[in-house]
């Protein structure tokens, strides 16, 4: 009985850290889906709204919660600068253009916190940090609870924003097909500006929603990014509700990982998972589920 509760309580630990995986790399495949792009900077991004939560909670008491979705709308806001100045010159480059400069902006952002920041592991305080809830004997941390109720809420709006305004059918119709859409009357350019700063926004939130349970360094970025792209391809690059459920398979899976293995060892089986899915199922094994889903391009 011991070990079935430890198997269920790993199962729902990464149910809640897989929403929040979810949450981190849904602008990324957002961003390829559109744009067809893929964005090296994404996890910098995510450093970048860490950084933005930490000011905000150590300068003015603000709770990282409860300024994230203003962390978010500042994320929009530097997504799109960063394509009208940096993406939309190379966006019909070659892919190696690409991939240096969405690099090269990686690395200019992380060493720029280093530059403000410091090198330093720094960490917030919210009167939540070591609360729990408990549910059908399993326990959960506040924490944890309130970042994965912030990735399903997004998830939801996302659906809904992409499905049922006309802007996200925009949106759409140009990922699916640029050429019908302009003679629709609709503006690529401006559909990618709208992609790449929401991709940002959604990633800069979720910096701020998971800034409670974890520390912040300039690097950490780095940290996440095997994870964005384990989930991206595993769940079909271009598809919203393959990268969901790939987050929550891959937040079960090491989860589930730390009842076989040390803790430095967790993301052993992220690595593998990686591994298969990149050499053996280009289109992601979960991309079959893209007629169902919240969809940005056709198979």
């Amino acid at each position: 009985m011991d070990i079935l509760n430890h198997v269920a309580q790993s199962v729902a630990n990464g149910l809640l850290i897989g929403s929040v995986y979810a949450l981190i790399s849904v602008g990324l495949t957002l961003i390829f889906g559109v744009m067809n792009i893929v964005n090296f900077a994404h996890g910098e991004f995510l450093m970048v709204g860490m950084f933005g939560a930490y000011f905000a909670s150590t300068a003015f008491g603000l709770d990282p919660l409860w300024i994230a979705p203003l962390i978010g709308i500042a994320g929009f806001l530097l997504g799109a600068l960063v394509e009208r100045t940096i993406i939309e010159p190379i966006i019909k480059a070659p892919q190696s253009a690409q991939i240096i400069a969405t690099v090269g902006l990686g690395i200019i952002l992380a060493n720029g916190a280093a530059a403000i920041f410091g090198n330093n592991f720094l960490s917030v305080k919210t009167p939540y940090q070591g609360e729990t809830f408990s549910l059908f004997g399993l326990h959960f941390a506040a924490t944890f609870v309130y970042a994965a109720a912030y990735a399903v809420v997004m998830a939801v709006l996302l659906a809904l924003f992409l499905n049922k305004t006309r802007f996200g059918k925009a949106m759409r119709a140009t990922a699916q097909n640029r050429g019908a859409a302009q003679l629709l009357g609709i503006d690529p350019k401006r559909m990618y500006m709208v992609a790449f700063g929401l991709g940002v926004a959604l990633v800069t939130l979720a910096g701020s929603v998971i800034l409670p349970y974890t520390l912040v360094y300039p690097f950490i970025g780095q940290q996440y990014v095997l994870i964005m792209f384990t989930v991206v391809v595993l769940g079909g690059l271009g598809s919203i509700r393959g990268a969901i459920i790939a987050g929550l398979v891959v937040g079960v899976i090491q989860s589930l990982s730390t009842l076989l293995l040390p803790s430095e060892l967790q993301n052993l089986p992220v690595f593998i998972v990686f591994f298969i899915a990149l050499v053996l199922i280009s289109g992601g094994v979960l991309s079959r589920v893209r007629n169902a889903s919240v969809k940005l391009k056709r198979s």
